[in-house]
């Protein structure tokens, strides 16, 4: 007997096919959304992030991702957004280092709007598909688990090289490299303890958006982020304090927290059984 044609399968994997092309096209095209400089510039940044996000969305639902669900212990967020906040340059602003010259609200808005969907379009794929690729490869077990955080964070550091290619100062490059290996520590902190991909990517937002917002090629600023010493003390020490905590929560994950976050995960870690149906 012939096997009856799942359309509706096919015409949503078409789709999250178009979207994934249509991604790609606007990253690479250059299309003029307005004539303000600047607006174009934000707008044209989040656009194919927007339909970047949706294409993953789309993507984490088909492998089973439950990671949308309702969050579980949100005090977690407290030092993530800790570190998130720290990451405004703060000191160097006041000590007149750095300087706004785009101020008008829609400038915040557009700029809020892209930070929030490099979030969303970062956390979904290196979160919701290679954090979750990576516990359905090693054990189900806590140094499989461990194996897991780790590795995804350097991944998610090491993917920042690729900036060399853009042009980056080579240094800088490995510096980010180097702290990016962190911050994606802390946002998968954010999502195993809430087992909520917003959650990391409200964090990753946040960041950005302090750590970006000075600067003249991405942000509203007039020039680059300005390293003040009193600046770089203050990230130093709110780090090591909240670097420690978060530390010692991961070692100390339960397995009960453990085997909840993997029924939400998808992507080859769901019980056998869930796979059946």
């Amino acid at each position: 007997m012939r096997k009856k044609v799942d359309w509706k399968e096919r015409i949503s994997f078409i789709f999250l096919l178009l979207l994934c092309a249509a991604t790609a096209i606007l990253e690479v095209i250059d299309i003029e959304y307005c004539t303000d400089e600047i607006y174009n510039r934000l707008i044209g940044n989040t656009v194919p992030l927007i339909v970047g996000t949706v294409a993953v969305t789309l993507l984490i639902l088909r492998g089973g991702g439950k990671i949308f669900g309702k969050p579980s212990k949100l005090w977690a967020m407290i030092p993530c957004l800790i570190i998130a906040v720290d990451n405004f340059p703060f000191l160097s602003y006041f000590a007149g280092k750095m300087e706004l010259i785009h101020t008008q609200p829609l400038h915040f808005i557009l700029f809020g709007l892209n930070c929030l969907f490099v979030g969303l379009f970062e956390e979904l794929i290196f979160r919701g598909i290679f954090f979750a690729a990576l516990a359905g490869l090693f054990s189900k077990d806590r140094k499989g688990f461990l194996k897991t955080y780790i590795l995804s964070s350097v991944i998610f550091g090491g993917m920042h090289i690729f900036n060399l290619f853009a042009g980056a100062d080579p240094l800088a490059t490995l510096l980010q490299v180097g702290y990016s290996v962190l911050t994606g520590g802390l946002f998968a902190f954010a999502l195993i303890k809430t087992k909520n991909i917003l959650f990391p990517a409200i964090t990753h937002a946040v960041y950005n958006f302090g750590g970006l917002l000075f600067t003249a090629e991405q942000g509203l600023g007039a020039g680059s982020v300005v390293f003040y010493l009193p600046t770089v003390i203050m990230m130093a020490i709110v780090s090591v304090i909240v670097g420690g905590f978060v530390l010692y929560k991961v070692l100390t994950y339960t397995e009960e927290e453990r085997i909840q976050l993997y029924k939400r995960l998808g992507f080859g870690v769901q019980p056998l059984e869930n796979k059946r149906k």
